[in-house]
């Protein structure tokens, strides 16, 4: 007899047996262990042969889904096929198919490639894969297309981060050529996607508020190197940055073992830089003094500013801008940032080589492989353009 849903939810083990069959016919039987355990299994016999397949465990496999996994098997032996051979045929292809997905790929080109990257960039790319990309991340990588990867745009739109998505845009692209590369895909529908016309355009940069009249900022350095009331580091540091060039976050993060008093020179690892790239400031006579007298003081912490609290972190991103407004000068007037815009036009201005300048603020230029093999790229001429910068700036100021 067939058996029905409340025997097989009540159906248990004797205790003098370690196990019993309860059939429910066509060969489909239910076996009941002493440790309570139910477990489907189907007989048959092919080529010959008699074998158990393991259909699933009661209750996950409830007594109709039994049924109909038993009846599919029956329709493959009919037509001369080992149910059991065709489910591992299977496996292997949904185990094949998950070797194809796109975050698997995804994975295996962010492994090979993270060694080139800093911690903080890998785990930025890592999240762009798998949590911004969500979208397509479980699809098939040949599944994918234009459409897909416009819909993820619009999504990161819709999210209020459009800026991302021509980064995220770029690498989707990169880990396509890895999979055409390596034979995973024919196609790469992120190649050339008109992302323009697919998203608003990017708000215009606003660009930093930079004092460039040299009366202007002749008084503005008197106010700077004049003002002793307030915070040391962020005195001095404020003092620092319109004769180094350097960002206020490399500013921030400044730490002694950067600096080099006897070579005069100030050597940034390439993680702590806005382009990923080994950054070198020669040290006017001035800026070594300054630092020097600084170290004295502060030499007890790794970093050159630290946090006032916490001698382990650094100032907070908002001092030296604090310390502008407490001199007098509002955001639309001068920015911590806004120095390297100074110095920029300034220089122009006083017709230096533009790619000195460029170089001295660490912004990219000449080719990739110059780059690489040439850290110390215009040195000479940085070194002579920062001692001149040093002393207009002492001039400006009626420094003697």
């Amino acid at each position: 007899m067939a058996l029905t849903v409340q025997e097989v939810k009540n159906i248990s083990c004797p205790d003098d047996k370690s196990q019993i069959k309860k059939s429910d016919g066509n060969n489909l039987f239910l076996l009941v262990k002493k440790s309570g355990s139910k477990l489907w299994r189907l007989r048959f016999r092919h080529a010959g042969k008699y074998q158990e397949m393991a259909l699933g465990k009661y209750p996950s496999i409830p007594l109709s889904e039994a049924r109909r996994l038993a009846e599919e098997a029956r329709a493959s032996l009919i037509h001369g096929i080992n149910p059991m051979d065709e489910r591992r045929e299977r496996k292997r292809t949904k185990e094949t198919t998950k070797d194809k997905l796109f975050s698997t790929i995804a994975l295996k080109w962010w492994e090979q490639q993270k060694g080139s990257w800093s911690e903080d960039h890998a785990s930025r790319i890592k999240r762009w894969l798998l949590v911004d990309s969500k979208c397509i991340s479980n699809l098939h990588i040949e599944e994918i297309d234009a459409g897909h990867i416009t819909e993820l745009m619009l999504a990161i739109e819709a999210a209020g981060t459009l800026k991302k998505a021509p980064n995220i845009l770029a690498v989707i692209n990169r880990v396509f050529g890895y999979a055409l590369a390596h034979r995973l895909t024919r196609n790469n529908p992120a190649q050339g996607l008109p992302l323009g016309d697919i998203l608003k355009p990017l708000p215009k940069v606003k660009h930093r508020a930079a004092i460039v009249k040299p009366n202007e900022l002749a008084q503005l350095i008197k106010d700077i190197d004049t003002a002793q009331s307030g915070n040391y580091c962020a005195v001095e540091a404020l003092k620092l940055i319109p004769r180094v060039f350097l960002r206020p976050t490399e500013i921030r993060n400044l730490k002694w073992e950067y600096v080099d008093f006897e070579d005069s020179l100030i050597r940034i690892p390439a993680e702590e830089m806005k382009r990923e790239r080994e950054h070198i400031v020669p040290m006017s006579k001035q800026v070594a003094q300054h630092l020097k007298e600084v170290k004295a003081v502060t030499g007890y912490s790794k970093l050159v500013f630290p946090n006032q609290r916490d001698s382990s972190k650094p100032m907070s991103k908002n001092v030296l801008t604090n310390r502008l407004r407490d001199l007098g000068y509002p955001a639309d007037v001068m920015s911590a940032h806004g120095f390297r815009s100074t110095a920029s036009t300034i220089l122009h201005e006083k017709g230096w080589n533009h790619d000195v300048i460029e170089v001295q603020l660490a912004h990219l230029t000449g080719t990739a492989t110059s780059r690489a093999y040439n850290r110390s790229i215009y040195l000479a001429e940085r070194t002579k353009l920062m001692q001149e910068w040093a002393n207009y700036l002492d001039e400006l100021s009626g420094i003697e």
